[in-house]
């Protein structure tokens, strides 16, 4: 048996008189802006190396005014060493730069006016004294702690003290829109389906699995998180939500460098990362290692009732879960990097995790028929060792052409993600009183991955660029169940209503092209994507074939005017996608417990979501505030619905959703206090509207939804760091029903000591224990409270060391023939 599924068109009728009178709107602001007076400038230029005369990356730099030294803005030099302040009034400049920790330099005064609107500094060799090294020493240093972009807002986690001890999630939960759940599960202003990118590229970690790898993941190897609620067409259009950048932090140019970070918690909970680099002329080795022991115990209360339509009686069931585990990961990077010449360097690095526990969990299932009676009583244990392993090989060519800023980057990535769970169940009965019984479930999905890209960079001129490039991803998912039990006679037997096997395979070519434009105090990013999608997925046990081949655009758009020195308007648009995965079109359940059934549904489609915002940023001294107004809507959504199939079984699947809408309007503010005091304030509310009436429930349903965060540093003295942050969620809609409020508070201490390579470190996450999960479900045939609650209230004490050595400076000869940038 064939199953074919039409391709969708992608845009739905019911939108294209919103796309129409969108388009009208932006291009009647596109030329409002483009005809504001340009009468602001750029500052632009280069740190480098004087010994090697490589640029530098991460330097600050600083521009004030020469009368008076008022500073007016404040940035970080990128992988090219450069720097650029754009929409600055006619006037004089300085610019002071260095290493963080290091002493500053400045150059000369220089003059912004209408002959000289755009000033190049050219190459500005840092100081002879400024170790790379003084970056990672000296930990008090003071960053933004948030700033904006065209299409991204960047978050540095530098000053968060969790960063040393706690997990990449652990530093998510304080990122303003961003919500993790009990489970992990990584949320973008309440939507789950989120594209996460490391170093600005899919991996493989951070598949189906990307949880549990968030919560094992070292905070220590990651230096600033990018949230872009609407990405251009450069980047994949997966994840409705938007993306989730992770850029790790990046090997030093030094001769040696390294730094050890080692902590201690309650409950037998230990982690230790260990990065270092070695850089003794054209090649780089760098390597990356850690360990965590975790534990985590879980309970669950689940209490729901429903009306038995055969019998037209009220049936109740009380499910209670009692679970531990201990994971332990070991996740290790390690590359090389060689400098062919000044344009050309090739790279290859390998990825591995390893993630294993044993889970320990048993459930009291408990039923009662119409007049309360018990009808079932018994107990319901497991014993699930599992294991999971990543691992991944990714190759790097990068060209810069001669006498240009042309750039061309290759790239080809494969990735192995192998998964094993064997379930190990027995039942004990206490009424109606029967002998035990045992069963068994075993889980092997694999997941491979090769992906390639080309991705090309040319300037027109020095105000604009155009990116193009091609992404190619071949993926194959292969699911294989297995259920047995034992029989009356003590035999071992094979379930076949437990076992199948899966295979979902996804072929996706991309082109890509972009369109940067600087007009003046004007800016525009334009770009389309085109995507050839091929998903064939095979039932192999029920014969069952499946496939849907389909063909779409996916346009973007980012428009920003600087009014002043301090103060930018944005607006951006864009069009995204969810693809169902593997699990989400399987027809056959997942077998969990006799009362829960999990299925996937071959009918289902792409969900798209069509996204308008609107922005403005203000950025003085130690003071940021950010604002964002933002419209979201979608269709063809796909959400978990949970129907009874049997007077105790519950099954849940994935079903498209008719429409759905977010308005909501985003705050963030950052400001310093007195020099000691910082403060970190966000905050997100919006009203959602879902229309579910497609499939069987009220036609609309709308609430308010929001959140907030505050993060607190204080500098006790110079050496000593007191950070208090909490984060609070409001109760949220769900096609079903709702979720309840969720709150956190966390608190940590970091001491520098005297030789400004070590610190200390303590933690406290989940200080008040106020962690918890409640869901709610309430339609005509079902009534379900779930409340989830794990160990949360983590406390960890760490040590950090920093060490590492620049290179000696090169003889005059060899400064004649070393061209390595």
């Amino acid at each position: 048996m064939t199953v074919r599924r039409h391709p969708d068109p992608g845009i739905h009728p019911s939108f294209c008189a919103r796309c129409v009178r969108l388009s009208f709107f932006l291009a009647v602001v596109t030329l409002g802006l483009a005809q504001a007076p340009a009468e602001t400038g750029k500052v632009a230029g280069t740190i480098v190396d004087p010994v090697r005369g490589r640029p530098v990356e991460f330097a600050t730099v600083t521009l004030r005014k020469a009368a008076g030294g008022e500073v007016l803005r404040t940035g970080a030099t990128d992988a090219r060493g450069r720097f650029d302040f754009e929409g600055m009034p006619a006037g004089s400049y300085q610019v002071s730069y260095g290493m963080v920790g290091a002493e500053q330099a400045s150059t000369a005064v220089f003059t912004v006016d209408a002959a000289h609107r755009t000033v190049d500094l050219g190459s500005i060799p840092l100081g002879l004294g400024e170790a790379v090294t003084m970056a990672k020493v000296e930990v008090g240093a003071r960053k933004e702690a948030f700033y904006n972009s065209i299409d991204r807002k960047v978050y540095n986690v530098g000053q968060d003290v969790q960063s040393v001890s706690g997990s990449a999630s652990d530093l998510l939960q304080n990122v303003p829109s961003v919500q993790v759940d009990i489970e992990g599960n990584v949320s973008l202003r309440g939507d789950s389906n989120v594209l996460i990118l490391v170093n600005g590229k899919t991996s493989t970690m951070m598949g189906k699995n990307r949880a549990a790898v968030l919560d094992q993941l070292p905070a220590d190897s990651i230096s600033k998180i990018e949230v872009i609620t609407n990405p251009s067409a450069k980047y994949k259009p997966d994840g409705t939500a938007g993306i989730i950048n992770l850029t790790l932090k990046q090997k030093q140019d030094t001769a040696y460098s390294g730094s050890l970070r080692v902590s201690a918690g309650n409950a037998r909970r230990y982690n230790a990362n260990l990065t270092a680099s070695y850089n003794p002329g054209k090649f780089t080795l760098f390597l990356s290692a850690g360990v965590r022991q975790d534990d985590r115990s879980r309970t669950v209360q689940d209490d729901r009732s429903h009306l038995d339509t055969a019998t037209n009686t009220l049936v109740a069931t009380s499910q209670r879960t009692s679970e531990a585990m201990r994971p332990l990961s070991r996740i290790v990077q390690t590359g090389l990097d060689y400098q062919f010449d000044e344009h050309t360097k090739a790279g290859a690095n390998v990825r591995y995790n390893h993630r294993g526990f044993e889970r320990h969990s048993v459930v009291t299932n408990l039923s009662r028929g119409a007049a309360g009676a018990v009808t079932g009583d018994y107990d319901r244990y497991r014993i699930d060792p599992e294991s999971q392993t990543d691992l991944e090989f990714t190759g790097t060519v990068q060209h810069s052409f001669a006498g240009s800023d042309r750039e061309l980057n290759l790239e080809v990535r494969h990735g192995r993600t192998t998964e094993r769970e064997d379930n190990r169940y027995t039942n004990l009965y206490r009424f109606p009183a029967r002998p035990a019984s045992r069963d068994f479930t075993v889980i092997n999905p694999v997941e491979t991955s090769t992906e390639t890209s080309v991705d090309y960079t040319h300037p027109l001129g020095e105000e604009s660029k155009i990116e193009t490039g091609y992404n190619g991803q071949v993926s194959e998912t292969d699911m294989d169940f297995h259920g047995s039990f034992i029989d009356a006679a003590g035999a071992l037997q094979p379930d076949l209503t437990k076992t199948n096997h899966f295979i979902y395979d996804a072929t996706i070519h991309a082109f890509y092209g972009t369109f940067a434009r600087k007009f003046g105090a004007f800016g525009l990013l334009a770009g389309l994507r085109f995507e050839h999608a091929a998903i064939d997925t095979n039932q192999v046990t029920a014969r069952l074939l499946g496939s849907n081949d389909y063909n779409r655009l996916y346009p973007s758009l980012h428009l920003s005017q600087d009014l002043t020195a301090t103060q930018q308007l944005q607006l951006n648009y864009s069009h995204r996608v969810h693809r169902p995965e593997g699990d989400d079109l399987n027809p056959y359940p997942e077998y969990q417990d006799p009362f829960n059934l999990r299925a996937g549904n071959p009918r289902l489609v792409p969900e798209d979501i069509h996204s308008v915002e609107a922005g403005w940023q203000h950025k003085k001294d130690d003071t940021t505030y950010l604002a964002t107004v933002y419209h979201r809507y979608r269709y063809h959504g796909m959400t978990e619905v949970a129907r009874y199939i049997s007077p105790t079984t519950l099954l849940t699947t994935k079903e498209n959703l008719g429409t759905s809408r977010a308005t909501g309007l985003e705050l963030g503010a950052n400001t310093r206090l007195r020099e000691r005091l910082s403060l970190n304030f966000s905050a997100n509310a919006y009203r959602s509207e879902i229309d579910a009436s497609n499939l069987g429930f009220s036609s609309k349903r709308s609430s308010f939804v929001w959140d907030a965060k505050l993060n607190a540093n204080y500098d006790v003295t110079k050496t000593t760091l007191v950070q208090f942050n909490t984060n609070y969620t409001a109760k949220r809609l769900t096609p079903q029903g709702y979720r309840y409020p969720t709150k956190v508070a966390n608190i940590g201490l970091r001491h520098t000591l005297a030789d400004k390579k070590t610190a200390l470190i303590l933690t406290l996450s989940d200080a008040f224990n106020s962690l918890r999960e409640r869901t709610h479900i309430d339609t005509p045939v079902l009534y379900q409270d779930i409340t989830r609650h794990r160990s949360s209230r983590i406390l960890y004490l760490g040590v950090v060391y920093n060490f590492g050595k620049t290179g000696k400076k090169p003889k005059k000869d060899e400064l004649q023939f070393d061209n390595t940038p």
